[in-house]
């Protein structure tokens, strides 16, 4: 058995949603929700945007309010759904959403995510260097804010 060819065939799909709202002095505030692992150093723990991997045929944006219903228990409205983030690397393809809503909304995390908080942007998120993805996601969204064209 070939390791590398099954490797080769495995394709990883994923998508989520960043729930954003912005206060009266126009500060940007993220939804992020925490996961918890268990690892060799014990107990860690971090901070995402909901995601969950797609099933079968179903698209990204379906997929994204799924995650928002599933991992956060939000009932998501997919029409005002905003996509900011498409990367694909060889298998792997991770597509984000945004959603404005017009106040701070209670998370009750379920499944993988253990809590969620508001976030604002950028004086909350100091995030390390070692969480390459979720800075650059951040990032990407923070750009699209500022209507800038984001390459997909």
């Amino acid at each position: 058995m070939n390791l590398n060819n099954i490797a080769d065939n495995i394709v990883y799909r994923i998508a989520g949603t960043l729930y954003w709202t912005e206060d009266a002095d126009g500060s940007i505030w993220v939804l992020l929700a925490r996961r918890t692992y268990d690892s060799l150093l014990g107990r860690v723990y971090s901070y995402a945007i909901p995601t969950v991997e797609l099933k079968g045929n179903e698209n990204a944006e379906s997929a994204a309010s799924r995650a928002v219903h599933d991992e956060l228990g939000i009932m998501p409205e997919t029409a005002s759904f905003s996509k900011f983030f498409s990367e694909k690397s060889g298998n792997i393809e991770v597509t984000l959403y945004s959603k404005h809503v017009h106040r701070k909304i209670n998370a009750k995390c379920k499944g993988a995510y253990k809590d969620a908080m508001w976030f604002c942007l950028p004086d909350d998120c100091k995030i390390d260097d070692g969480d390459l993805l979720l800075r650059d996601e951040l990032l990407a969204f923070a750009s699209s804010l500022n209507g800038k064209s984001i390459a997909v």
